[in-house]
């Protein structure tokens, strides 16, 4: 068989798998007062709060990412699930009656399984502290979870009132700085966690707006009290996650440099984004206590 030929036989052999899967897809019950029993996820952010609020047995799959410690807070939780990399045969193979994903996963697989008719709930990517809470009542909706999803909604609201109480007037700089030079500046959950902790974000106040490169000539110039990163050194494996740590900026006066939040703490958002407010704002306390006249306690 030529070329041509075989090229032909593989496209009309991938058609005719499209067409199976509509006409094998079973209807998915949509019953708002019957639990899913089998939930998969698709996205590394709705692993964290799937893991959190689901039934034992209830989530099937999560994404190759939750076993990823860099990025997913509960990565050992994650290593008792199958995991998946959010590919639609995997999904029909597994014939989850939930799919819970991200608005910014693979797009075309998304509106794939929504034509083959599975039910696909999206998540967009929270930016802010106070989007969290809302997030996690969701998750507990569709996962018929309600009242624990309400109680630890509830507890993050209570503990993050209580911590933004507690500010005064002294608000230190931070650098939130990774690999490659890259700061996070404003509309990042990194901003909004640095902000309720009690400090001032540099990246922002020098103009940068969600991820971008900021130089080390312009840290060196006008250097922050802190520099946050994560907690790669010098044996870490490429030369990009070793830009934070650089000597020019391991001289600096006055600033420390460290990994200062929980591992992932911010890459989602989650219950694992409150103990970086935690973390952050008791450094905030031992750097810059409140004057006699105030009170952080």
């Amino acid at each position: 068989m030529t070329d041509r030929g075989r090229k032909r036989v593989l496209a009309l052999s991938g058609l005719g798998l499209i067409a199976g899967a509509l006409f094998f897809t079973p209807a998915l019950s949509r019953a708002e007062d019957a639990p899913p029993a089998r939930v998969m996820s698709l996205n590394v952010c709705t692993d964290q709060l799937a893991m959190m609020l689901a039934a034992p047995g209830q989530l099937v799959s999560v994404s190759f990412l939750a076993r990823e410690p860099s990025l997913s807070p509960l990565h050992a939780a994650a290593q008792r699930f199958p995991v998946n990399r959010g590919r639609a045969e995997e999904v029909f193979l597994a014939r989850p009656d939930l799919i819970v994903t991200g608005t910014y996963s693979l797009h075309n697989t998304t509106e794939l399984l929504k034509k083959l008719g599975f039910r696909v709930e999206e998540f967009s990517f929270a930016q802010t502290l106070d989007t969290i809470p809302g997030e996690i009542r969701r998750m507990g909706a569709l996962l018929g979870q309600r009242d624990e999803a309400k109680e630890v909604a509830a507890r993050f609201e209570a503990e993050l009132a209580d911590i933004r109480s507690r500010q005064c007037a002294a608000k230190p700089s931070a650098l939130a700085y990774d690999q490659n030079g890259v700061a996070l500046g404003a509309g990042t959950l990194a901003d909004s966690v640095v902000a309720a902790a009690g400090f001032r974000n540099l990246a922002a106040e020098k103009g940068v707006t969600g991820m971008a490169p900021f130089p080390i000539e312009e840290i060196v110039a006008d250097p922050p009290d802190i520099i946050i990163t994560s907690a790669g050194g010098d044996d870490a494996p490429s030369l990009g996650e070793r830009v934070p740590r650089h000597p020019a900026l391991q001289s600096l006066p006055g600033t420390r440099i460290g990994a200062f939040v929980p591992q992932g703490a911010w890459s989602c958002g989650s219950l694992a984004t409150l103990d970086a407010v935690k973390a952050l704002f008791a450094l905030r306390r031992e750097i810059a206590p409140c004057s006699e006249t105030e009170s952080d306690s």
